[in-house]
């Protein structure tokens, strides 16, 4: 996909965010990265940590730019990390939707794979407790 297109996606997404959270959306902008398989390597653990932590079944579905951890809550919340790439530099975000009316369960979802991504990105890869890693920049929420 294109950069046009991804950035109008991450508007609408982003645009809509403020309107959405009542309406079952979360979203979390990120600090940059330096390169898209960072950002991918940083999700992919942060949602392989949430699962490990906190007993969530489910399956994780990965693209070139998104990673979506799907059944976070049983089958009825969802997290997407979208890697937006441009000029070298990567914007990472992290949208989490619910199909039911549980707010509350989908913004502690949001916080903590939240936390998480900012263990990951503080241990260079790897969240608090283990050692190794691979290098990155920080996040904020």
């Amino acid at each position: 996909m294109n950069f046009k297109k991804m950035a109008a996606a991450g508007a609408l997404v982003i645009g809509v965010s403020g309107m959405a959270q009542a309406e079952g959306w979360t979203v979390t902008d990120f600090s940059s990265l330096p390169d898209r398989e960072t950002c991918m390597n940083y999700a992919e653990t942060t949602i392989g940590t949430y699962r490990s932590r906190f007993g969530a079944d489910g399956f994780t579905g990965r693209s070139e730019w998104t990673l979506g951890g799907y059944d976070l809550r049983g089958e009825v919340i969802d997290a997407l990390f979208i890697c937006a790439d441009e000029s070298g530099l990567v914007a990472p975000f992290l949208v989490v939707y619910n199909v039911d009316d549980d707010s509350n369960a989908r913004e502690t979802i949001a916080d903590r794979l939240g936390d998480i991504w900012d263990e990951v990105v503080a241990g260079n890869g790897v969240p608090s407790g283990s050692t190794g890693g691979t290098i990155g920049g920080g996040g904020t929420k």
